[in-house]
């Protein structure tokens, strides 16, 4: 898959027109492939996680979180890269909280390559690693690779920073180890097969427990043929971990105001208040459970088409999930609203 930004889009949009990135998302292969079979609503079972009616703030979203871990192996945290302001503040948060590093001792990123282990493992260990050194981490992963340029974003540098800081006050049998779960450059192994078997290897295996943080598009639940042609044959994470560890993943989703794709010319319009009437916090972000009305009827046309577009048909670049049925309690088990205004959209 590729991920990226609109710069990045309109790049690879000079040389081609059938692979575009986006946001959350990748977009489209120029052969058809092995294709996934789409995961029905109900061939998952979902963990038995209890949660409140709205888990309020960067506080609150923390504690529904770890709280989590109790009853799943992984919490799959999906992100729309930078896209949201406050994302990468609620993942220093979450790894900066006491209670987290007593239940969770991994982290698997996507914006990390596994052929730059040794460094990030040195430089999470607290020891002496130059900022050139650390940059190869991200900077050796397949985005990279891409031209994509996402990775520069200031949040994933003081991510690891944190969790550097974490470990500074921890015992080294307590300290928490991050993974890089992109392949690496030039690599013949697709980015979402690299995850899998990090997760199953370094942490299923060993009886641990991790928090997975990629594009939100790599965790989805259900799958439709206009996605699974957008992917051109990638294993999804989360229906392929789900295939020996039932009910153990706990998927969250990034849902808020995001710009339409460039290449689109027109698409649907989210409609945002259907969120904020019905909230009762004014707080955001805020985190609620998609088993619960009417979040779970709202539909993925709507609030995730502008994650992912494919241009494969005669119609220009459109969205891969445009008339699409499926709804949002069926792509994950809860979301956070980051917001339907435009204090909502992140930086670089």
């Amino acid at each position: 898959m590729s991920f990226g930004s609109f710069e990045a889009t309109n790049r690879v949009l000079q040389t081609t027109t059938v692979i575009i990135a986006v946001v959350a998302t990748v977009v489209v292969s120029s052969t058809t492939g092995p294709l996934l079979h789409a995961q029905s609503p109900s061939t998952w079972v979902a963990p038995k996680v209890s949660l409140p009616d709205e888990s309020v703030g960067v506080d609150g979203i923390v504690r529904t979180l770890i709280s989590a871990f109790d009853h799943a192996d992984v919490v799959a945290l999906g992100e729309a890269h930078g896209r949201f302001r406050q994302e990468g503040d609620l993942r220093v948060a979450l790894v900066r909280d006491p209670n987290f590093a007593k239940k969770v001792r991994s982290i698997v990123v996507e914006f990390a390559s596994t052929t730059k282990q040794a460094t990030l493992d040195h430089y999470i260990r607290g020891e002496n690693v130059s900022p050139a050194e650390l940059a190869q981490v991200w900077k050796t992963t397949t985005q990279a690779a891409n031209g994509n340029d996402i990775w520069e974003y200031p949040i994933y540098p003081e991510f690891f920073a944190a969790v550097r800081d974490v470990n500074r006050k921890l015992p080294a049998d307590q300290q928490i180890r991050v993974l890089g779960g992109d392949p690496g450059q030039g690599s013949n192994v697709c980015g979402e097969a690299t995850a899998i078997s990090v997760i199953e290897e370094q942490v299923l295996k060993k009886h641990g427990k991790a928090l997975v943080i990629f594009g939100a598009a790599h965790f989805y639940r259900t799958m439709d043929k206009n996605y699974l042609a957008s992917t051109g044959g990638d294993s999804d994470i989360v229906t392929t971990l789900e295939i020996d560890d039932p009910g153990r993943t706990f998927v969250v989703i990034p849902i808020g105001r995001l710009e339409r794709p460039r290449p689109v010319a027109a698409d649907m319009v989210p409609d945002y208040q259907k969120f904020d009437r019905t909230l009762k916090t004014q707080v955001r972000p805020v985190l609620v459970s998609l088993q619960r009305l009417p979040f779970r009827e709202f539909t993925v046309e709507e609030f995730l088409g502008r994650t992912v577009i494919t241009c494969r048909g005669p119609n220009g670049c459109v969205s891969a999930f445009k008339g699409s049925t499926l709804t949002l309690g069926q792509m994950a088990d809860a979301l956070i609203y980051f917001g339907g205004s435009g204090d909502a959209v992140g930086r670089r």
